[in-house]
C-alpha cells in the first residue's frame, strides 16, 4: 500500500506543478484578447493571429488543469441521491462507475490520441486558417492534459475502493 500511496503523492505534485505553471500562461492569454479586442476595435485592423493564439492558451488552461481541479475536488457534482446512501454504498457506485465509464471511455481516448499525435510531429502539422500555426504542441497537451486526468482517475478509484474496502477515507 505504502508503494500506490507514494504513486498517488506522485500524480498529485505533477497535476499540482502542471497547473501552477499554466496558471502562469493566463496573463498571456488575456494580453492576446485584449490586443485583439483594442486593434480590431480602435484601430479596425484585426489581427490573423489572435484567434488561434487565444484558442491554443484557452485549450492548454483547460486541458492542463482539469486534473487538478479533481484533485482539489472542485468539479461540479450532482449527487442529490447518492449523497443520501450509505458511504458505502456511495464508494462501491464511484468504484464501479469509475471502472465501467471512466477508465474504458478514457482510456480508449488516449489510445486514439497517442498516435494521431505522434503522426502530427512526425508530419509537423500546421493549421489551415490564420497564420498557419503549428498543432502538434495543441494535440500534446491535450493528450498531456488527457493523460493526467485518467492518473487522478487512479486516485480518486484507489481512495474510493479504500473507502469501499476500510470504511475511512484514504489520507495521502
Amino acid at each position: 500500500m505504502k508503494t500506490i500511496i507514494a504513486i498517488m503523492k506522485v500524480i498529485n505534485i505533477v497535476n499540482a506543478k502542471i497547473a501552477r505553471v499554466v496558471s502562469f500562461c493566463m496573463p498571456l492569454f488575456i494580453l492576446s484578447l485584449v490586443y485583439e479586442v483594442f486593434a480590431r476595435y480602435v484601430f479596425g485592423a484585426p489581427t490573423t493571429w489572435s484567434f488561434d493564439v487565444t484558442y491554443f492558451l484557452c485549450s492548454m488552461a483547460m486541458m492542463l488543469t482539469m486534473a487538478y481541479t479533481w484533485q482539489m475536488n472542485a468539479h461540479v457534482g450532482v449527487d442529490i441521491f447518492l449523497k443520501k446512501l450509505p458511504i458505502k454504498v456511495q464508494a462501491a457506485w464511484l468504484s464501479i462507475c469509475m471502472v465501467l465509464l471512466f477508465f474504458v471511455s478514457w482510456i480508449m481516448i488516449v489510445g486514439v490520441m497517442f498516435s494521431d499525435v505522434v503522426n502530427s510531429w512526425r508530419i509537423l502539422e500546421r493549421s489551415t486558417i490564420g497564420f498557419l500555426p503549428p498543432i502538434y504542441p495543441f494535440k500534446t497537451w491535450i493528450l498531456l492534459g488527457t493523460i493526467m486526468l485518467v492518473l487522478q482517475g487512479f486516485n480518486v478509484f484507489v481512495k474510493e475502493l479504500y473507502l469501499l474496502i476500510k470504511g475511512k477515507e484514504l489520507i495521502i
